[in-house]
């Protein structure tokens, strides 16, 4: 697939930010030739931790804002269910929120969406939402990306879900919930908006449902961004289970504003 570039307004602050990120690695060199070693070693760790808070922590933003919860006008909770589709799986997801009548956000990537988009259309098509979750989702190192790869795995995922669609996805949510300096260009150059979560059970390394299930109802509270995961082995189960904690709680779910 072949991405068109980005606009030019995109790339200048891209290359603005892509300089001004250049500017602590130049100071260390600096010192290190000037004889002040430990002052460049204070330099690199500084910067270093700088950068490892602002992308390793999800909710940090330090490089942007976005949205972790409901606005607060909104009194229920919203599902989101990352990492799809899978024909494994997904169908069974959808039969389960339509056995509960309830809506979820689906974060698509979008290598899964181009080999089903059939399965793409009916999230759809049953009322759901459909999110950007990144083309290929390079869980490890998404944060270390640069601009160009940046815009290449947000831009690309945009143009495979909405030529699949026919409608372009409003929210975006990055692989492990990982960011940084250079995500903000192409998210407001595709109209974009970054959406985290502030409950989750950890259900895409966690194995055992009832301790998944608890660690969710510690923060399953009105104005709740759930996380959850399809394509594993256990997603069924773990969504059933917060369908039913929802429904003890008497809350609703509800969609992501726009």
């Amino acid at each position: 697939m072949t991405v068109p570039p980005p606009p030019e307004d995109c790339r200048r602050e891209s290359r603005r930010l892509h300089g001004f990120s250049l500017i602590p690695a130049a100071l260390c060199v600096l010192l290190l030739l000037t004889g002040h070693g430990l002052a460049a070693l204070a330099v690199f760790w500084t910067t270093f931790s700088i950068i490892a808070i602002g992308t390793a922590i999800p909710r940090c933003q330090l490089f942007g804002r976005f949205l972790t919860c409901l606005p607060e006008s909104e009194s229920g909770v919203c599902l989101t269910i990352d990492d799809g589709p899978d024909p494994a799986t997904t169908p069974a997801l959808l039969d389960l929120l339509d056995a509960y009548q309830a809506k979820a956000l689906f974060f698509l990537i979008g290598d899964r969406a181009a080999k089903h988009p059939d399965l793409t259309r009916e999230i759809l098509r049953r009322g759901h939402q459909i999110g950007n979750h990144s083309q290929t989702h390079p869980a490890s190192t998404f944060w270390t990306l640069r601009p160009e790869r940046m815009w290449q795995e947000v831009a690309g995922c945009q143009q495979t879900l909405t030529e699949i669609l026919g409608q372009s996805p409003v929210w975006f949510r990055p692989p492990v919930g990982h960011h940084n300096l250079f995500i903000g260009p192409p998210l407001r150059a595709l109209g974009l908006k970054m959406l985290i979560w502030n409950c989750r059970g950890f259900d895409g390394v966690e194995k055992r449902v009832p301790r998944i299930l608890g660690t969710i109802a510690k923060d399953l509270r009105p104005g709740a961004v759930i996380l959850l995961h399809d394509v594993t082995p256990i997603a069924t189960e773990v969504l059933r289970g917060t369908l039913e904690l929802i429904q003890q709680r008497g809350l609703k779910v509800v969609d992501m504003p726009a």
